[in-house]
């Protein structure tokens, strides 16, 4: 097994209103140290170690010079009760240490493989007990597909979608991609265009862009897409796609597949047709961290079982 040295190169984000350089914070140098250490790169089918299509970090924007007011972990994909999600599940407690994590946000398929009732404490409450936080879920097709769906959210204490959950400074929506397009559509319009924090983050399962096994979801490019680019929403949290994938629309919004917690993990695929810029891809189990600064700051690392961090944005509104 050789080592390579990970390599940071930088890309916009919002152009013009990208994050200040500020100092040394020790969130900025969590992040840049993860993002510089030495990853294996091995032959096999590892899941930490297989990437797409190198080794490289990708990094936009400066983190912000201040500490964060709120953040918050995300998840997809991940409720199979296997290795997978346990590694997962314990590098997120271990970030977690010292970190703000006031909510831990699923972007569905939270129980594999039918939704079942009599999993939920194994594989959806017990797993991240240890980050004191609360599960705030979308659902995906598994969820749902026997009927389960208004059981588990019954257990999260939580109300059928579409609904709305916020941190300080930030608003979050849930929207649930496995029905009703149109008439959700009009609930997402209406919350992005009634008063609220400039950090807006939806969040459902199926999604709006992805270049791999599922792909990008018609119904949801048809009538939620235009809604989130016309009220120019600082994040787009989905799943589905059992992998990591970043997007930047020209408007600058920032859509991720977060769809590695733990199910088995999908092919980035390449050349798909019709989707805005990918900024980074890669075939690993992971967790989505993100730290809210102030009242205009998103700063978002994807990072993997091991601790390093193979991904990072900062998103200003």
């Amino acid at each position: 097994m050789n080592a390579r040295r990970v390599t940071a190169s930088r890309e916009r984000v919002d152009a013009g209103r990208i994050g200040r350089a500020g100092r040394m914070t020790p969130w900025r140098m969590a992040l840049l140290g993860a993002a510089l250490v030495a990853v294996p790169a091995c032959s096999g089918s590892s899941a930490d170690t297989a990437v797409v299509p190198s080794a490289s970090a990708t990094v936009a924007g400066s983190p912000p010079s201040i500490p964060p007011s709120a953040g918050f972990l995300a998840i997809g994909d991940f409720g199979t009760g296997g290795k997978a999600q346990r590694r997962v599940a314990r590098a997120m407690k271990r970030w977690s240490s010292g970190r703000r994590v006031d909510a831990v946000v699923t972007t569905g398929d939270n129980v594999y493989p039918d939704g079942s009732p009599d999993r939920f404490r194994n594989v959806l409450t017990k797993p991240y007990s240890g980050l004191k936080a609360p599960l705030w879920a979308a659902l995906g097709n598994h969820d749902v597909q026997a009927g389960h769906g208004a059981a588990q959210l019954n257990a999260l204490k939580l109300p059928t979608p579409p609904f709305a959950k916020r941190l300080e400074n930030a608003e979050f929506l849930f929207l649930d991609a496995n029905r009703d397009f149109p008439e959700q559509a009009g609930w997402l319009d209406r919350r992005l265009t009634a008063p609220g924090p400039r950090l807006r983050v939806v969040v459902f399962h199926q999604p709006a862009w992805s270049c791999s096994l599922h792909g990008s979801t018609p119904a949801v490019d048809k009538y939620w897409v235009p809604i989130l680019e016309r009220h120019r929403v600082a994040l787009v949290l989905n799943g589905h796609d059992h992998n990591y994938q970043r997007f930047v629309s020209p408007n600058g919004v920032t859509y991720v597949v977060t769809g590695g917690g733990g199910a088995g993990l999908y092919p980035i695929k390449y050349g798909c047709p019709g989707l805005p810029r990918r900024a980074a891809a890669r075939k690993r189990h992971h967790f989505v961290a993100v730290q809210i600064t102030g009242d205009d700051t998103l700063s978002l690392a994807a990072i993997g079982p091991k601790g390093h961090t193979f991904d990072w944005s900062v998103i200003t509104r």
